[in-house]
């Protein structure tokens, strides 16, 4: 039974330098720079006890003591890029991997043996951070490998498991990551990141034993055109009119953009649009027979999304129309102590339906004086059917008259 499970441990060792390699290739050709370790420095000392104490020593013939279980150098302030991107003028790719490294150098034991390794821990910024439509967040990932320092400085995919792990913090407003490294070399451990609304970058701390402030590290932003409404339905058959708004997310100051509006059904009142100073615009959309409109954005420079409104048939709108002209025509017949009729009745009814349709449908006010708003809703279309009812509607002359 052993000889089977040694022979499939052999295999994966053979195989995890090219899973390495597969999902970063980086790696491949990465040296992990020793970065002075001739110099003596100040190195952080962990007992047994959890008691830290202080030491200086040369940092390549640093050796733990047998009631030590750990050690740490800070090497410098700030996380460095180690790898040596290849980008063409004016290329853009977002999507590559940067590799970087915290400044500091860590001594442990080999879990159940006392063979010592000194290893550094590097910070994997897989990509700029990418806005979800459906979450309403910008997400994405970074990722720590820790990789023991050795004499070419070259990457050997081989895990090590420690015998103390090591414990840092992913801070990022308001979010606070606890991560413990327990392995050396593989695998890198993931952490997912999401923000709601992060302008430019996203500001990220490290955070370390032997640095408590952190080490700062911005990620970058991938911009995206974001088109919303507050609202899901509309009033079909033209009657309703709804605001889009599109906005830029991710980015605070940029230059004019110009983007297209595009719908199923309806019509926009601007179908191009150009964004500018940061602030959003806005479309109007009106309604086009019944059914599933989809609205969406187009840009080729950037993500955006689609949205989805329903046009449903306006029975309400038909309702209160012919409701408000039946009964702004009664109160018209009592107040003039008139007979009541069937014919007045549906005379006030008929009124108040053609008013609204005119009004909302083509823009056309036909009880005699003006509305300021065109603004739909219950009580503006009851009110107008009223007024139609009770005081009729005025006469449209053509213009040869």
């Amino acid at each position: 039974m052993n000889k089977p499970l040694t022979f499939l441990s052999f295999l994966i060792l053979l195989a995890l330098p090219g899973i390495a390699q597969k999902k970063f290739p980086v790696l491949d050709k990465l040296v992990i720079p020793k970065q002075n370790m001739q110099l003596q420095a100040d190195i952080q000392v962990f007992n047994e006890v959890r008691d830290t104490t202080s030491r200086k020593a040369m940092l390549e013939y640093f050796q733990l003591k047998p009631n030590e279980r750990k050690a740490v150098v800070r090497t410098g302030d700030i996380i460095s890029r180690i790898d040596s991107p290849v980008v063409k003028p004016g290329q853009i790719n977002p999507d590559r991997s940067e590799v970087f490294m915290l400044p500091e150098l860590y001594y442990a034991r080999v879990e159940g043996t006392n063979e010592q390794i000194s290893y550094r821990i590097l910070f994997i910024d897989a990509g700029p951070l990418r806005y979800n439509f459906e979450t309403a967040l910008f997400e994405g990932s970074i990722r720590f490998l820790p990789v023991e320092v050795t004499d070419s400085g070259k990457i050997k995919p081989v895990k090590k498991t420690l015998s103390v792990p090591e414990e840092i913090i992913v801070s990022f407003d308001p979010e606070s990551i606890p991560i413990s490294i327990s392995e050396v070399n593989w695998p890198p451990r993931e952490v997912s990141i999401k923000a709601s609304d992060p302008i430019d970058s996203l500001e990220v701390r490290i955070l370390t034993m032997s640095n408590p402030a952190g080490y700062l590290k911005n990620l970058r932003i991938e911009p995206a055109i974001l088109i919303s409404s507050v609202r899901k339905t509309i009033q079909g058959m033209g009657i309703q009119t709804l605001p889009l708004h599109v906005t830029l997310k991710g980015v605070s100051k940029f230059s004019p953009l110009h983007v297209g509006i595009e719908t199923s059904l309806g019509t926009i009142d601007s179908a191009n649009l150009m964004l500018t100073g940061g602030k959003p615009g806005k479309v109007i959309l009106r309604s086009e027979s019944l059914g599933t409109i989809e609205v969406k954005v187009v840009n080729a420079g950037y993500r955006s999304n689609s949205i989805i409104i329903e046009a449903v048939f306006p029975w309400l709108f038909l309702l209160l129309a012919i409701l408000g002209g039946f009964i702004g025509g009664l109160g018209k017949n009592l107040l003039g102590r008139k007979k009541l009729t069937i014919r007045s009745m549906t005379l006030g009814s008929i009124f108040g339906l053609i008013a609204a349709f005119a009004y909302w449908g083509l823009g056309i006010v036909l009880i005699g004086f003006s509305i300021e708003t065109r603004g739909l809703n219950e009580a503006m279309v009851f009110g107008l059917g009223l007024i139609a009812g009770y005081f009729g509607l005025i006469v449209v002359k053509s213009p040869a008259t």
